[in-house]
């Protein structure tokens, strides 16, 4: 390991031919002359002699306006509105319902907010309630296969397809209709009027 002294800068040996050797006057490290002056002080981080770090630039609420009113891209964007986002009813373990989240949801969302919306004032005015969902899922489970639970939602293509599927074959295919009924009865959520069970 050599002990040669070299300059912190450009980590070059100090020789007899080079420049010339200088030494801070804060911290005493040999620098050589031209490496302390294009430096501008001491090459030593926290050395008293150092230069002084760069100015940080500030810019103002109102440097931002000017530009603003320069250039044709607002400073700041405009505000969505929220969209109430509708929640399940879902009661959760301990009998807790599901609170409404909100957030702006696209157009996507606000569409099906609407149209939903749209038939549940349609059932209000025809003087209709929801149909329960559990008697929905008791009717699919132990009458699947002849269609009665979607009778009760009003989907009567369906519920005649699972009829005619059963009685015509003999009740030799009733297991694919009772079958069929227990996926609907997983991911069917509302009525053939498009109004969420109770």
């Amino acid at each position: 390991m050599s002990s040669e002294i070299v300059c912190p800068y450009c980590r070059m040996s100090f020789d007899e031919t080079g420049p010339a050797k200088i030494y801070c006057s804060a911290c005493g490290v040999p620098h050589h002359e031209d490496c302390y002056q294009e430096n501008g002080g001491c090459t030593v981080f926290g050395c008293a002699r150092a230069p002084a770090d760069d100015p940080k630039m500030q810019v103002s609420y109102n440097d931002l306006n000017a530009v603003a009113a320069q250039t044709s891209w607002p400073v700041q964007p405009e505000p969505m509105t929220p969209v109430p986002r509708l929640s399940p009813r879902y009661q959760g373990p301990l009998g807790l319902s599901a609170l409404p989240t909100t957030g702006y949801a696209g157009p996507a969302a606000e569409a099906s907010a609407s149209l939903a919306l749209t038939h549940a004032a349609e059932a209000f005015a025809q003087g209709r309630q929801p149909k329960s969902r559990s008697t929905y899922i008791v009717l699919g489970i132990f009458l699947g296969a002849l269609g009665v639970h979607n009778f009760y939602a009003g989907y009567t293509g369906r519920a005649v397809g699972q009829l005619c599927l059963s009685v015509l074959t003999l009740f030799s295919l009733a297991i694919v209709s009772w079958i069929w009924a227990i996926v609907e009865i997983c991911i069917v959520e509302k009525d053939s009027a498009g109004i969420q069970f109770s």
